[in-house]
This record gives C-alpha cells, structure tokens and sequence, in this order.
C-alpha cells in the first residue's frame, strides 16, 4: 500500500535538511504521536496511541509502499482496544483501512525546520514515577539527552521489546503523565 502522502511531507523534510518529523494523526477519538524517520533505509513510521498503551513501528519502503499489517499481533490487538473495536467475524479490522484514512492525513510539509528533539525544560520527568501511566508522546532526545534505562524499561514494559529495542536504537524517549487525555 502506497502513503503518497509521504512524498511530500518527505521533500519538505529534505528541504529543511531534517531526516526526523513529528506530527500527530487522529483516527476517530484517537490521537496517535507519529515520528517519520528517513536516516536509514528502510524508512521508518513510529506510532504511539496518546492516553493508550499502543504502539508499533512500520517499514516505509521505496516509493513510500508499507505493508498494510501491524506486527506483532499483540500491537494488533493493542490497536484494535485503542479504537474501541470488537471483533465482528462478518466485517474484521483491516489495518489496510487504517493506513488508508492516515494516507488522508499526513501533513504536506515539516512544522519546524528542527528535527524534533527534547523539549527545553530540564525538569521534565519522563521516567515511571508510579502514577504516570497514560502515554503523552515521544522525545526525540537528539544529542542533548539520552533516553534512560528507566525510561527503556517502562517502554518495554508498555509497549514490548521491539518498541524497546527501537527507541534505544534511535535514542528515543516515552513519555508519560498522570492524566487520560484520550480525547
């Protein structure tokens, strides 16, 4: 399946010479924290559910094609809890449909001509203090920070070992906060 949309928003990036974007997607009452990555191949689309335990990453290959399946299943089933689907044997989930009306909403250009990186307070707590259990977004933490052992274990714990492994590999932070902001 084709995200055409990514042409685009990818020519900006470029243009602004940044090889990581940021944006937020909206599927019915979902939000969703999405980070474009394009400094390796294949490219890479990481998606994390606000307010969700639900993240999981796609292969963006040439021509902006995806394959149109969310792995593994428990990411799968993450997502279909996150929308408020139950299964219907006579009209199933298809994540086809999901990349589909994402397609429709990709930004055509960059907000910012940095790539998206920690935000400038210091004091910002990202790591498990016991209440903070609703996911808010990701942190590119870029060459100022490093993501924490901490922060990597409640990721892991959250969202499983690939998302782990991703953020450690990429240098990315979850972050969380003591309230649902589902809506």
């Amino acid at each position: 399946m084709q995200l055409e949309g990514l042409r685009s928003l990818h020519a900006s990036m470029r243009a602004n010479n940044v090889t990581r974007t940021q944006f937020q997607y909206r599927h019915n009452n979902v939000v969703f924290d999405v980070l474009f990555f394009t400094d390796r191949t294949p490219y890479k689309l990481l998606f994390g559910a606000i307010g969700h335990k639900c993240s999981f990453i796609l292969d963006v290959r040439q021509g902006y094609d995806v394959a149109p399946v969310i792995k593994p299943e428990s990411a799968y089933s993450d997502l279909c809890k996150a929308l408020g689907l139950t299964y219907d044997p006579a009209n199933p989930f298809r994540p086809s449909k999901f990349l589909g009306h994402f397609a429709q909403h990709i930004p055509s250009s960059i907000e910012s001509t940095k790539e998206p990186s920690a935000p400038t307070n210091q004091n910002a707590e990202i790591v498990d203090d016991g209440a903070k259990v609703f996911f808010s977004h990701w942190r590119n933490n870029g060459s100022s920070s490093h993501v924490s052992e901490k922060n990597l274990d409640k990721t892991y714990r959250a969202f499983g070992k690939l998302i782990s492994d991703f953020c450690l590999d990429r240098n990315i932070s979850s972050c969380w906060t003591v309230h649902d902001k589902k809506n």
